[in-house]
């Protein structure tokens, strides 16, 4: 026993932690360009000081500049942009250089799993994104002293940065997964229009900050909804692509879908909760499921299109032998037509949803023809995955995602084009060339609600029919082939 302890290899603290956060944080504090980022960051800080104490002197720009609120929105934007040029974009550029190298790959030259790589990945820009916030500590406290904020308002406005700063992350870790750099241009043309959006919805949060106590914390709790949703999204597809091909790599992202979809009807009622009692906790709950499922619907589906027909011998070996369990398994798991089978189950339970809101609807049918609406936008995109699935499985040259494109090329850009150019040339309405888009649900006249939502669930079905056409000539070929 002795000679046993004494040959045991005394651990180091850091064995402890995940080997891929060990490797980040050094890669972090040896980066010169991460250090230079900081130094910036103190340097511009130390100089809006200066720059403020000496505004202080006249009184017109005081009031402006010499406030806390205006140091507080200055230090809080440049350390928003800090973290997001040190973790999202760094995170990015490092991880796409090391699935490019084969040796530098973890994924080739560990047996770690893809779930330890990546939360590696963000637990290293979490705690970076903490450093970070700690360097603008100090002067986020000399603008409280400056008064003109509220400490609850900027201990809310800062922990609000967290989730879109997490979203960038770990958008920046997907791209990373897939090794490509082409894929480095459209993350900063995507964070660039969809970062537009974000600053909107974080400024209506931070506006609410002044109205009354219900409001506020609708508002965050909105805010903190919303941005779960992309962030559990985006590290779900980063597990699954860096997965094995041969591995079920789907069913952790409709697992989440799924939950997901329970999350919205949650979130409903919560809403309904929080409005003291000007919303309806039943209906409220009922229309948050529609408008959680039309986009968990939108998403399976589109996801669907992009996978392959034959979710492989190791996924069907590990299905369950009762029928039940296959079924549902097979929903879950890797393969197109298990993605589109549950989003037809969603679209479907959001059709009862529908029905059931016309009936409890004490509004003339208006939350019934609204949750209609949203049916109509998920049946849309289940529409053009189902072409393209269906499409692939007959023509095996080409990927299912190629006809996808071919299918939102035809029936959404297309349209688009001919309804602008026609309208910017002539006085001529040419609005029915929409109905193969969602944008014919947009500004609908009076009276044509329900008409313009039945128009999605009808290419839906048309879709259905030409799958299952499809499927039978196909059991005819194998049969005659056997």
């Amino acid at each position: 026993m002795a000679n046993a302890a004494e040959k045991t290899v005394r651990r180091d603290w850091s064995d402890w932690f995940n080997p891929v956060f060990i490797k980040e944080m050094r890669q972090y504090f040896h980066n010169r360009a991460i250090l230079a980022v900081m130094g910036v960051l103190l340097l511009v800080q130390l100089l809006l000081l200066v720059m403020i104490q000496l505004l202080s002197a006249e009184e017109e720009a005081n009031e402006i500049f010499g406030s806390g609120a205006f140091m507080f929105g200055m230090v809080t934007a440049g350390m928003a942009l800090a973290a997001f040029l040190v973790n999202a974009v760094g995170s990015m550029l490092r991880f796409t250089e090391e699935r490019r190298d084969r040796e530098l790959d973890f994924s080739r030259t560990t047996m770690l799993s893809a779930n330890r790589i990546i939360l590696g990945k963000l637990s290293g820009a979490f705690v970076m994104t903490v450093f970070i916030y700690a360097l603008c500590l100090p002067f986020i406290v000399i603008a409280y002293f400056l008064r003109g904020i509220a400490m609850p308002t900027m201990l809310v406005t800062v922990l609000a940065t967290l989730p879109p700063l997490l979203i960038a992350m770990q958008a920046g870790i997907l791209v990373g997964c897939a090794g490509k750099r082409w894929l480095i241009g459209i993350y900063f043309l995507l964070m660039f229009l969809l970062g537009i959006d974000a600053l909107v919805l974080f400024g209506f949060l931070v506006s609410s900050l002044s109205f009354s106590d219900s409001h506020y914390w609708l508002s965050v709790l909105l805010w903190y909804t919303l941005c779960f949703f992309p962030f559990g999204l985006l590290y779900a597809l980063s597990v699954a692509a860096l997965s094995s091909r041969q591995a079920n790599r789907m069913l952790p992202v409709r697992i989440f879908l799924a939950v997901t979809l329970g999350a919205a009807l949650l979130a409903g009622l919560a809403v309904a909760w929080m409005s003291d009692g000007r919303i309806d906790p039943l209906p409220g709950a009922l229309f948050a499921f529609e408008a959680g499922g039309a986009f968990v619907a939108a998403i399976c589906a589109t996801l669907a299109a992009f996978e392959r027909l034959d979710p492989g011998r190791r996924v069907r070996r590990s299905w369950p032998r009762n029928r039940a369990g296959r079924f549902v398994y097979f929903l879950f798991s890797s393969g197109a037509w298990g993605g589109i089978g549950l989003s037809w189950l969603i679209v479907l339970a959001m059709g009862a949803v529908s029905a059931l809101l016309f009936v409890i609807s004490s509004d003339g049918g208006r939350n019934g023809t609204a949750a209609l609406c949203w049916c109509a936008v998920a049946c849309y995109f289940l529409f053009y995955a189902q072409i393209g699935i269906s499409a692939s499985s007959f023509w095996t040259t080409q990927p299912g995602w190629c006809f996808w494109m071919f299918t939102v090329i035809l029936f959404v850009f297309l349209p688009l084009l001919l309804c602008g150019l026609v309208a910017r040339m002539t006085d001529v309405s040419v609005e029915f060339l929409l109905i193969t888009t969602p944008f014919c649900l947009v500004d609908v006249s009076p009276g044509n609600e329900l008409l313009m939502a039945l128009f999605g669930p009808s290419f839906a079905l048309a879709s259905l029919v030409l799958a299952v056409t499809f499927r039978a000539i196909l059991r005819k070929r194998g049969r005659a082939a056997r």
